[in-house]
């Protein structure tokens, strides 16, 4: 079993006066987001070039203090297998939502892990990480279901300030599930 609160408690670490940076990155990655969603093509192809990009820059952020926007863009120099990752991580979350929304959350949460494992190596295609996450994640969907349930509160309020408080709260939450994946890929965090 994972300790989830101890994923926590290093992401709020990991994020100790570098809160600032995060926020900024993150405005930047939802902003982009935002306007990819306006169209229905834009959503899909740049899903997976920005949430590489956007990890990528959260995870040298929390591990080396780096403070550089422009790895927020690192995912069109891999375009292609960002694409291809981020193409079929939507068709089949989106494809088992229409299901039941139970097949949706599972599908999510088995293929969660597959930007971090891109993130993690260079080489690897997106359809072998999206393989890769679900073996990964073969008896811990359910861990990350629950890490996934202890930031509900901190949603609600996210999402009281208008979306403004998600600026500091996404950060957290990635860089926990950031935490949950280094568990499960090399048993410590």
């Amino acid at each position: 079993m994972i300790d989830n609160v101890a994923l926590m408690r290093k992401a709020k670490m990991q994020l100790a006066n570098k809160w600032g940076n995060a926020a900024l990155g993150t405005l930047i990655y939802m902003a982009l987001m935002m306007v990819a969603n306006i169209t229905y093509v834009g959503q899909y192809i740049l899903y997976g070039p920005l949430t590489f990009g956007y990890l990528l820059f959260l995870g040298c952020l929390v591990d080396r203090g780096v403070n550089n926007i422009d790895l927020l863009f690192n995912g069109f120099k891999r375009f292609a297998e960002t694409l291809v990752a981020g193409l079929l991580y939507l068709a089949i979350t989106s494809l088992a939502t229409m299901l039941l929304i139970v097949p949706g959350i599972i599908a999510g949460l088995g293929l969660s892990m597959t930007f971090f494992i891109m993130v993690d190596d260079p080489n690897i295609s997106g359809l072998d990480a999206l393989r890769q996450s679900w073996a990964m994640m073969d008896g811990h969907k359910w861990d990350l279901f629950c890490l996934g349930c202890r930031f509900i509160g901190w949603l609600l309020l996210a999402l009281l300030t208008c979306g403004i408080g998600m600026l500091w709260l996404a950060p957290y939450m990635y860089t926990a599930m950031l935490n949950f994946y280094r568990q499960l890929r090399y048993g410590t965090f």
